[in-house]
């Protein structure tokens, strides 16, 4: 109960203890010449790539309706902003597989709804993330940071578990589809998948071979 009779308690005690080194933080960055390259580098592909990957899954998720580009310009965004704003310079933001499970099964309860549907997806979406954004600020302002005292670190790694689980599930069903006839084509006919044309070489090898006649 103390944590809601002090509203913005602890909002308060982040901006002092950063206000302390945050000019140090962005002098350093900038006075290091190139020396920061490397660095900016690294943080560039390992905030692009996953979104790069997990924008072509989200697209294949929602037929379209969010793509590679939504996802690189809002990370950029939410990048930037909490760069300059939060104090962290070299923080890694990006897109990862429970935001994409959330996405597609928004998209696929608008989709089977006739007051929704694909057209409305983006916006009902959208206000989805204005309502979770609300509640975050609510937590924040009320000091909900505190609670995380009385959790054991089995919580988070157990979530780390979760997303590494994902990744590797997102892996195999990747490798497994390469193994798959497209739903467009047609089985009786050589070509689609590795398989596919394995079979259809060993077929006409068979063919060819004098023993065999």
């Amino acid at each position: 109960m103390e944590n809601i009779k002090v509203p913005f308690r602890g909002i308060k005690k982040d901006i002092r203890a950063r206000l302390s080194c945050y000019k140090q933080d962005w002098n350093t960055g900038i006075r290091s010449g190139f020396g920061i390259l490397a660095p900016t580098t690294y943080i560039f592909f390992a905030s692009a790539l996953p979104v790069i990957a997990f924008g072509e899954q989200i697209s294949r998720e929602t037929d379209g309706s969010l793509s590679t580009v939504e996802t690189l310009a809002s990370t950029a965004i939410c990048g930037t902003i909490h760069s300059i704003f939060g104090g962290q310079p070299l923080l890694i933001l990006g897109v990862a597989e429970p935001t994409i499970i959330m996405y597609s099964y928004l998209y696929k309860f608008a989709k089977g709804r006739e007051d929704l549907g694909q057209n409305l997806y983006l916006a009902w979406a959208g206000w989805v993330c204005v309502w979770t954004a609300l509640f975050l600020f609510l937590l924040a302002i009320f000091n909900a940071c505190d609670i995380i005292n009385k959790f054991t670190r089995i919580a988070g790694e157990t979530f780390g578990m979760l997303i590494a689980v994902l990744f590797i599930q997102e892996a195999t069903k990747g490798i497994v589809s390469e193994f798959k006839i497209p739903k467009s084509g047609d089985s009786n006919q050589p070509g689609h998948g590795v398989m596919a044309q394995v079979g259809s070489e060993a077929s006409l090898h068979t063919m060819e071979c004098p023993c065999w006649s």
